[in-house]
């Protein structure tokens, strides 16, 4: 694997707290390789323990207790959108990541303040990029003049800075999706002085493969080839 692959491993070696050497990091080629290298460094803290239930009860008992949801509309099929309050949902959100001491996934923007954002993004980049293409062209103008779509660049990044109060949708939203998620950013602490187990490691290796290539969960098996099938550089 590339730069792209040298960085999942980084990311693969920070959420489980191991040391993934070079030379074992080249002979990584698919997903069930990357299973296999990780258990290897984990297979001594082996525990029947499921972790992701025991946070899936612990999401339940706060939902319950702050917001007096009824139990049985709490299961993973549950839509986090639907029952978490609208109202002054930002700060009820970090509220609740600091009640339950773990790193929550960084709320979205809603999708017309999304759609607005990217395409300021693209008009602003690519009209840049174009508009110093043209100047260099027919304009003789030097090479500097490509620093333009930079300016649309520093526009997005402020203009998506702005936007932080219209960040309110959670995502995943799913109750399953949302406590998979939140196993991968806190695995290292939530494991620690528990123990895990194969299955668990997977499911949490393929929820930072998603994230860092962007391919889809369905996407993906111990077969796949990173390079070949997943398209990592």
């Amino acid at each position: 694997m590339g730069l792209d692959g040298i960085e999942l491993v980084m990311e693969i070696e920070k959420a489980f707290d191991i040391r993934i050497l070079d030379v074992e990091a080249e002979k990584i080629r698919t997903v069930g390789d990357m299973y296999n290298s990780v258990w290897k460094h984990l297979e001594s803290r082996h525990s029947n323990q499921c972790n992701t239930q025991i946070l899936f009860y612990r999401f339940r008992r706060y939902f319950i207790e702050t917001f007096h949801l009824p139990k049985d509309l709490f299961h993973s099929h549950t839509v986090l959108n639907d029952i978490f309050p609208q109202e002054n949902r930002r700060s009820q959100y970090i509220i609740m990541q600091h009640a339950i001491s773990l790193k929550l996934p960084k709320l979205a923007l809603t999708k017309p303040w999304e759609i607005l954002l990217e395409s300021v993004g693209w008009i602003s980049i690519l009209g840049g990029l174009l508009f110093s293409i043209i100047l260099k062209s027919i304009f003789s103008y030097n090479s500097w003049i490509y620093l333009i779509p930079l300016t649309g660049i520093a526009i997005t990044l402020l203009l998506s800075a702005s936007l932080t109060s219209k960040r309110t949708v959670i995502q995943p939203s799913l109750i399953r999706d949302f406590t998979n998620k939140i196993l991968a950013l806190n695995y290292s602490t939530i494991t620690r002085g528990i123990g895990t187990n194969r299955k668990e490691v997977e499911n949490v290796i393929n929820h930072i493969i998603v994230d860092k290539i962007g391919v889809d969960l369905e996407e993906l098996s111990p077969e796949k080839s990173f390079t070949d099938d997943l398209g990592v550089d």
